[in-house]
C-alpha cells in the first residue's frame, strides 16, 4: 500500500538524445537522500533554490567520477506537489540516469507509479481534476491543436471559469444556510433584511451564476468544435508484416499507408478521421466518426519487443505501436489466418478498450475450423470489410459518452444547470409569497456545488462551514 508521503524517484524524461536528463524525487526523507547521493552546499537553503551540486565519491562519483549537477529543490509545501521535491537536472545519459535512480531505490526511495507525481499535485491541492487530467493530455498532443487546447486546461482556461462559479455558489450557499440558521441575526452583507428582500437577491444571484454556466459551456463548445482529439481512437495493431497497412488502406479508401513484403515497412503511426453507420443502437446517431490509426508492427513471432541494441529502428518503431495502444478506445487486433487465439503474436490491450480480433489476408486461404468471433477479412477481395466497419462504428457508438476532460466538463455544466433552474424556481416561489422553502433552495444549491466538484475534484467540506463564519460572524 502506498503512502502520500512515500519517498518516491522517477525519470522525467524519455530516454534518447538530447542535450540534459531530468530526475524527479519526492517525499518524506527528501533532503537525507541528497545528502547520501550528492555533495551539497552547507547549509541547504530554507527555500526554493537552484543548487549546484556533485556525485558523491563514495557513491556514484567513485565510478562516474564528479559529474556536475544541479539541483532544483522545494523543500516544503510550496512546491508543484504540496509537499518536498527535487528535480535533478545532468548530463543526457541514460546509463547515468538508471545508476541514478536505482542508487536512490536502493537508499530507500521506491520507484514511483505512473502519474504519481501529478497525483500527489492533485491531493495537495496543486492542481485541480481537469490541469491533472490536461498532463496527459499535454504528453498525448499530436497536433498544435490538440497541444493548445491541452495547454489552455493545464493553465487553468475553463477550470478557472469554474472555480469562479464554484466560489459564488458557496457564497451563495452560505448566505441561505445563515438565513436559515440565524434569521434574528442576519449580517450586514446577507441576502436581504425582508423576505422579499431576500428572496430578490437570491434571484439576482442565481441569474449571475446561470449567466456564467451558460458562457463556460459555451466556452466549452466553441473550443471543442470539430476537434479531433475527442474523436474514439480505434488503433490497428498486431506483429510485422501481416497486412494492417492494407488493412488500414482498405478502411480509409485510399492508399495512405506504404505497403511491401518486407517486414518493418511501416515505421511510424498514421491516422485518418472514418466515418461509419451503427444502426440499430438505441438512442445513439445512425453516422460515427472515429480516428483510425495504423501502427508499425509490435512484438515479434515470439510476441516480445525487438532488441534495442540489435535492432533499433525496429524497438523504436515498436515503441511508438505500444504507446498508441496504450491510448486506444478500441483495437483492432490483427494475427495470421495460421495462428490460434492466445498464442504468443496476440497483443495485449488496456484495460477497458474494446477489442475486435481480426484475421488478415484471408484470401490466402481461411483457417479450418471456427474462427470464434474474429473476422476474417481481405483487403484485396474486400473479405469482411463491410462487417468489420459495421463491428466499429458499433463499437464507437457503444462508448461511454463522457470519457475525456471536455465531456466531463459539459457533463458538469449540464449537471449545475439543471440545479441552478431547480433553485431559481423555489426562489420565484419565495418572491411570490409562496412557501418559504430555505432548505430546499440549499439542498439545490448544493447539488449545482456538487456538479461543479464533480469536474474539478472538489468536494464540500470546511469550505461551506468557513464561509459561514467568515461572512457571518457566527460567535462574533
Amino acid at each position: 500500500m502506498w503512502e502520500p508521503d512515500d519517498l518516491i524517484v522517477a525519470s522525467a524524461t524519455v530516454p534518447g538524445r538530447g542535450v540534459r536528463s531530468i530526475i524527479r524525487l519526492s517525499g518524506e526523507g527528501l533532503d537525507g537522500l541528497l545528502e547520501e547521493l550528492f555533495v551539497l552546499p552547507k547549509p541547504l537553503p530554507a527555500g526554493p533554490r537552484a543548487i549546484p551540486a556533485t556525485l558523491r565519491a563514495d557513491r556514484l562519483g567513485g565510478e562516474w567520477g564528479a559529474i556536475a549537477i544541479e539541483i532544483l529543490r522545494w523543500p516544503g509545501p510550496a512546491g508543484p506537489t504540496g509537499g518536498p521535491l527535487a528535480e535533478l537536472q545532468l548530463p543526457c545519459s541514460q546509463p547515468l540516469v538508471e545508476a541514478i535512480v536505482g542508487e536512490a531505490c536502493r537508499l530507500g526511495a521506491r520507484l514511483a507509479r505512473g502519474g504519481e507525481f501529478t497525483l500527489r499535485a492533485f491531493l495537495t491541492g496543486k492542481l485541480d481534476l481537469l490541469q491533472a487530467e490536461a498532463v496527459l493530455a499535454v504528453v498525448d498532443a499530436r497536433s498544435p491543436g490538440e497541444l493548445s487546447q491541452a495547454l489552455d486546461r493545464l493553465a487553468g482556461g475553463v477550470g478557472r471559469d469554474l472555480q469562479a462559479i464554484r466560489e459564488r455558489l458557496l457564497d451563495l450557499t452560505a448566505d441561505v444556510e445563515a438565513a436559515i440558521d440565524f434569521a434574528d441575526e442576519r449580517s450586514p452583507d446577507s441576502l436581504g433584511e425582508t423576505s422579499a428582500s431576500f428572496w430578490g437577491g437570491v434571484i439576482a444571484a442565481l441569474g449571475e451564476i446561470s449567466r456564467a454556466v451558460e458562457a463556460a459551456m459555451a466556452k466549452v463548445e466553441a473550443r471543442d468544435a470539430g476537434a479531433r482529439g475527442r474523436l474514439p481512437r480505434v488503433v490497428i495493431c498486431g506483429p510485422p508484416n501481416i497486412g494492417k497497412s492494407s488493412l488500414y488502406n482498405a478502411l480509409i479508401g485510399r492508399e495512405a499507408a506504404l505497403v511491401a513484403d518486407e517486414e518493418g515497412t511501416t515505421r511510424d503511426w498514421l491516422e485518418a478521421v472514418v466515418r461509419g453507420d451503427a444502426p440499430g443502437l438505441a438512442g445513439q446517431p445512425g453516422a460515427v466518426e472515429w480516428l483510425l490509426i495504423d501502427t508499425a508492427g509490435v512484438g515479434n513471432r515470439g510476441g516480445e519487443r525487438p532488441d534495442p541494441l540489435e535492432a533499433p529502428l525496429a524497438a523504436a518503431a515498436a515503441d511508438v505501436g505500444f504507446a498508441e495502444i496504450g491510448r486506444a478506445e478500441i483495437v483492432l487486433r490483427c494475427r495470421d489466418p495460421g495462428v490460434g487465439p492466445g498464442e504468443p503474436e496476440e497483443i495485449a490491450v488496456p484495460r477497458g478498450a474494446v477489442v475486435i480480433d481480426i484475421l488478415t489476408r484471408c484470401d490466402r486461404g481461411l483457417p479450418s475450423g471456427d474462427l470464434g468471433a474474429a473476422i476474417a477479412t481481405s483487403a484485396t477481395t474486400s473479405l469482411g470489410l463491410d462487417r468489420l466497419r459495421r463491428e466499429i462504428a458499433a463499437a464507437v457508438a457503444s462508448l461511454p459518452r463522457f470519457g475525456g476532460a471536455a465531456e466531463r466538463i459539459r457533463a458538469g455544466l449540464v449537471g449545475a444547470r439543471q440545479a441552478l433552474a431547480e433553485a431559481e424556481a423555489i426562489a420565484a416561489v419565495g418572491l411570490a409569497g409562496g412557501p418559504a422553502e430555505e432548505p430546499l433552495l440549499a439542498e439545490a444549491l448544493l447539488a449545482a456545488i456538487d456538479a461543479i466538484g464533480m469536474v474539478t475534484g472538489h468536494t464540500i467540506g470546511t469550505d461551506l462551514l468557513d464561509r459561514i463564519f467568515s461572512r457571518h460572524c457566527v460567535g462574533k
